[in-house]
Formats: structure tokens, C-alpha cells, sequence
């Protein structure tokens, strides 16, 4: 048997018993084209550019498939972006980009077959478009209308007035709950790692302004109050109560410390610069703790809460009241007064992930994680008098002014870890 090869095709000569030869045509099918992004004029302009179709040809035609906001639907959407019957038609312009994070771009050809062919494919991520990810909280910065969402080992910040991502910083260790402050004038969030520093950066550009090491490994929070750090941190040098620690912000000198648990989410209570609670984050049954300090951040008061688990708690979830008497935590919206005796439930099986309230504490706005809904709750009675319907499901709010500003997942919170986040006004 002998075998000759040629560029496009090759000929098989098979030897039969009567000395005859069969010849077989074998074809190749022409080879995908080379779709690729030639340009990239801006982060929402791309020039899309193929190489000639190498057969019979009739049509081109190029397709976009991204997941976004339209029409106030939040999909999948795919839609033809050009069509052409010139084989030399061969670059494109997309400059009607869609506010989307992936965006795929698909080429088909039209040739003697019936169907059309997917003869390219490619993938453009544009910048600073929508946020991903699996959110652990959320902050709000309202004089510059900015949010700050932290994952495990990302911050990304995004603008509340048009919904876009502004910019995004990823930490080489995971983070616990951050702060924002003020120092000298400048803007700063402070961040808790998994290292035992607190980092600080500049809170409009996100870079490394300096860092104070609190001890232990893992930091749960950190709270910046009347110039002071306050830090709760895994440091059990001494024991394993006293790992909330004071820290100077301007001389980063040791003040002192307090506390009963290590790794806690901190909170301060609205109207004071030296009253604060913590709840445990990795500690069951989850507990509640009391802190006062001087004004020079020296420990003076500190109380354990007497329930070690009969309430619910949640350190992914808490409050405080206008005035500072109360807090409010966990998806009931179990209140404790500030003396750390159980007040009420919101509503103990209610499905909360967040709570707002007007200026005196009388009305509790409490966001339903799964119902699409910001429910409004008179303060004590606990009744529900309306609520507002929300495009997506509620995962932080934030009241600024009569607006309601609810930071939402697009996708059920139950079922997905992974979702995007989109922000939505409510008018009050």
C-alpha cells in the first residue's frame, strides 16, 4: 500500500484482491476564524475584527450575549449586532456596549450548508462595570454617595448614584469587618486581615497609607472612633479575654484592652464616641458583649450578655437605634438594649438581612432577604404597616435622606454564594 498526501485533500489507495484501486476524498471542513478584539478604544468602545471565511460564502453575522439590566429584567440576552453578505466585510465597531461584566461576541457564516456555522468566539471583560462576587458586608459612605463591598480578600468600591463599579483592590489575606474614618482630614478605611495587621488605605483610591499590628492571627472588626482604633483582634498573649485593643490612629501607640472573646464583630452605638457591642463571629453559642471607654480610649466598662445563646444573634447583621439604647441583629431582628437584656423580636422568623430607621428609632425598615420587599415596622409594637417592593432581593440598606438606598443580589441569596449586585433607590 502506498500513500500520496496533497495540501487540501489526500488519496487513499487501497490494494483489493482484484488488483483494483479505490480512490476516497476526504475534505476538510474550512477552519474556525480568527475572531479577535483588535482595539480597545475605551472601556465600553472595541473594534471586533475576522479573518475571510476560506469557502463557499452567503452571510456573516455577529452575535452578543452578556447578562445585565434591560428593561428592568436582569438575563441573559443575545442579540444580532451585524450582519453582512461582503466577504470582505471584516471589522466591527461595538459602541453600543451594554453595562455588562463578560460579554461574548459570536461570529456565524452562512455558506452552501442549510445552517449557519459558529466559525469564532471571544470574550471581553469590561472594567468597572457591574459588581461579582460573594459579598461578606457592605459600607456606605454618603457625602461622597460611595459603597464599599468587601469579600473575603477583595474591596471594591461602586458609585450608589450611577451603579457602576469605581474601582476594585484585591488583599493577599482574607479580611474581616472594616471602618471607614477620618484622619488629618483625609478619608480612610481601615482593614482588618487574617494576619493580625490592620491595614489603612486611602479610602478613595484604595492605596497603602500605613498598618498597625494588633497581635494573634485573625482580626474579626475594627472600629476608628475620636482619633482611637479599636480592634478586635485574636491576640490571647494574656488569656483569652482582653483581645480588644486600643490602638492611637496618629501615634499607632498601644492605649489599652478589654473584651471577653477574640474575633468578634464590632459595633459602635449611634451618638456615642465611646460606647460599643460586639457579637462573636466563630463562637457557639454566639454572645453579646457591652464596652464603654474614656475619651483618651481607655477601658472603663465592660459586660457580658447573660442569654450565652437563648436569643438569636448574627454578626452579619447588626444595628444600632438613632439614639444608641437599643441594637438590632440576626434575620428576626432580635433588640437588645444597651444593658444587654433581651427587648423583643422584629419578627422571629421574618428573613431579614439588613435593617434601616427613620431619625427617632419609631419606624424599623427591615429588608427581606427573599421576598423582594423592605417591609416598614413600627417601633415597640412591632407592626407591620407597608412595605416597599424591590426589582431584586435586598442584601444591605442604607438610609440617605428620604431614599432608601438597597444594595441587592440579582439572583436568590439561598441559592447562590456567587451573584451580582445591583443598586436600587427606594423613595421614602
Amino acid at each position: 500500500m502506498r500513500k500520496a498526501f496533497y495540501p487540501l485533500l489526500f488519496l487513499l489507495y487501497v490494494s483489493c484482491k482484484k488488483e483494483t484501486e479505490e480512490v476516497i476524498v476526504i475534505t476538510p471542513a474550512p477552519s474556525p476564524l480568527s475572531l479577535t478584539i483588535d482595539q480597545v478604544i475605551n472601556d465600553s468602545t472595541i473594534v471586533l475584527k475576522w479573518t475571510p471565511y476560506p469557502a463557499t460564502f452567503k452571510k456573516y453575522y455577529l452575535s452578543r450575549t452578556a447578562i445585565y439590566l434591560k428593561d428592568g429584567r436582569f438575563d441573559t440576552f443575545t442579540e444580532t449586532i451585524d450582519s453582512s453578505t461582503d466577504v470582505n466585510h471584516l471589522r466591527f465597531t461595538e459602541s453600543a456596549m451594554p453595562l455588562a461584566r463578560d460579554i461574548s461576541y459570536d461570529l456565524f457564516v452562512k455558506d452552501d450548508a442549510p445552517q449557519y456555522k459558529i466559525v469564532g468566539h471571544v470574550t471581553y471583560r469590561r472594567p468597572n462595570s457591574l459588581f461579582y462576587g460573594s459579598p461578606t458586608d457592605v459600607l456606605i459612605d454618603k457625602q461622597n454617595k460611595r459603597l464599599y463591598i468587601t469579600e473575603e480578600t477583595r474591596i471594591t468600591i461602586v458609585s450608589y448614584t450611577s451603579g457602576r463599579v469605581i474601582l476594585s483592590k484585591d488583599l493577599p489575606v482574607s479580611i474581616g469587618y472594616c471602618s471607614l474614618g477620618v484622619y488629618n482630614g483625609n478619608s480612610e478605611l481601615y482593614v482588618p486581615s487574617a494576619d493580625g495587621w490592620v491595614e489603612i488605605l486611602d479610602a478613595a483610591t484604595l492605596d497603602f497609607k500605613d498598618k498597625i499590628y494588633a497581635g494573634g492571627f485573625y482580626i474579626g472588626s475594627v472600629i476608628n472612633s475620636n482619633g482611637k482604633l479599636y480592634i478586635s483582634s485574636s491576640d490571647m498573649s494574656i488569656g483569652y479575654t482582653d483581645c480588644l485593643k486600643v490602638f492611637d490612629r496618629a501615634t499607632k501607640a498601644f492605649i489599652g484592652r478589654s473584651g471577653y472573646w477574640p474575633n468578634t464583630r464590632l459595633l459602635q452605638l449611634d451618638g456615642s464616641s465611646v460606647e460599643m457591642i460586639d457579637i462573636t463571629i466563630n463562637l457557639i453559642p454566639t454572645n453579646l458583649s457591652y464596652y464603654q471607654f474614656s475619651a483618651d480610649g481607655v477601658p472603663t466598662t465592660k459586660k457580658d450578655d447573660t442569654y450565652h445563646g437563648d436569643y438569636r444573634l448574627d454578626p452579619r447583621i447588626a444595628r444600632s437605634f438613632p439614639d444608641g439604647s437599643k441594637i438590632i441583629t440576626s434575620s428576626s431582628g432580635t433588640i437588645f438594649n444597651k444593658s444587654l437584656v433581651f427587648d423583643r423580636y422584629l419578627k422571629e422568623y421574618g428573613g431579614y438581612t439588613d435593617f434601616a430607621f427613620n431619625d427617632d428609632g419609631s419606624l424599623v425598615y427591615a429588608a427581606d432577604g427573599s421576598a423582594k420587599k423592605i417591609d416598614v415596622v413600627t417601633y415597640p409594637s412591632t407592626t407591620t404597616t407597608g412595605s416597599y417592593t424591590t426589582g431584586f432581593y435586598p442584601y444591605k440598606i442604607f438610609r440617605d435622606g428620604n431614599v432608601m438606598i438597597c444594595v441587592s443580589r440579582a439572583l436568590d441569596a439561598q441559592q447562590q454564594q456567587y451573584t451580582y449586585l445591583l443598586i436600587e433607590k427606594v423613595n421614602l
